[in-house]
């Protein structure tokens, strides 16, 4: 499927109705095309298809999914950046046995999602309006996280500091069942990217990562088993087959690679700083 970004609608040009602008909630332009709403703001951009709510049209949020390869079964998902829910209705169609908890921080966002992409929380998929490292902190339930997934950047194309460190990847680890996996989404250039990785590696036994051709990656960290790339394929034709999926999550394994392949591609790897809470990198603003 083409990029939203090269594919555009015929009518596009001549037709933007906007429908939502919050500026002070950070919210720019809910505008709606001749067959698709799309959610966009300076923190991140939804974009449904209305013909086909849960065909993701984003190739990071297919990515994302290959979380499932080593948790096919989760019964508690916990998932920072809400957006336009589409990733959350996912979970939520397809895992009927589960709940799935998100954080966002604008709450207008998450109005939004509701108001026009027919977003429905219930008892199992639940929102707080809150910082998302905060909550996964303050949580104090014995239960255990079977996936946990970080999609929360800004605009201008990094992720919040405090969401890529050290001593964030230690809280996350301490919150998931010991078969459980973290999908990251980084969206920063290549060399915090690969720094991510290496600080994610400093904490998971196992770390994969997804490299797409628009630039970001999804990161999948976990303490199971290597699983090589036969194995890998063959979990997620399971997967796509048993549940349908309306786009091909085999396609998506073509990209992941062991993160250890980092080491042979990226030439200043022994180089690249460890994020901690301690001290933000030089540039990592930029």
């Amino acid at each position: 499927m083409a990029s939203p970004t090269t594919r555009r609608h015929p009518i596009s040009r001549n037709f933007r109705r906007q429908l939502h602008s919050s500026q002070k909630n950070q919210i720019r332009t809910v505008a709606v095309l001749a067959d698709r709403s799309t959610l966009t703001t300076n923190v991140a951009q939804s974009i449904f298809d209305l013909n086909n709510p849960l065909n993701f049209i984003f190739p990071y949020a297919k990515a994302i999914v290959l979380a499932l390869i080593w948790q096919s079964q989760p019964k508690n998902i916990y998932i920072i950046g809400f957006g336009g829910g589409s990733i959350p209705q996912f979970f939520h169609h397809y895992f009927p046995d589960a709940t799935i908890e998100c954080t966002d921080i604008d709450r207008t966002i998450v109005a939004v999602a509701q108001k026009y992409f027919g977003i429905q929380l219930d008892d199992r998929l639940k929102v707080a309006i809150q910082d998302g490292r905060d909550y996964l902190a303050e949580k104090i339930s014995a239960t255990k996280y079977d996936i946990i997934i970080v999609d929360a950047g800004f605009g201008s194309g990094y992720m919040p500091y405090r969401l890529v460190t050290q001593e964030f990847y230690q809280l996350c680890k301490s919150r998931l069942s010991n078969s459980g996996v973290i999908a990251v989404h980084l969206f920063h250039k290549q060399d915090f990217n690969a720094a991510a990785v290496k600080t994610l590696q400093s904490v998971f036994a196992r770390v994969y990562t997804c490299n797409l051709a628009e630039g970001n990656s999804i990161a999948i960290a976990t303490n199971l088993p290597l699983l090589d790339k036969n194995e890998i394929f063959f979990k997620a034709e399971i997967i796509q087959d048993f549940h349908n999926l309306e786009f091909s999550l085999t396609e998506q394994t073509q990209q992941l690679k062991n993160a250890a392949q980092l080491l042979e591609s990226v030439a200043n790897w022994e180089a690249l700083p460890m994020f901690t809470d301690a001290a933000m990198p030089p540039g990592y603003l930029d």
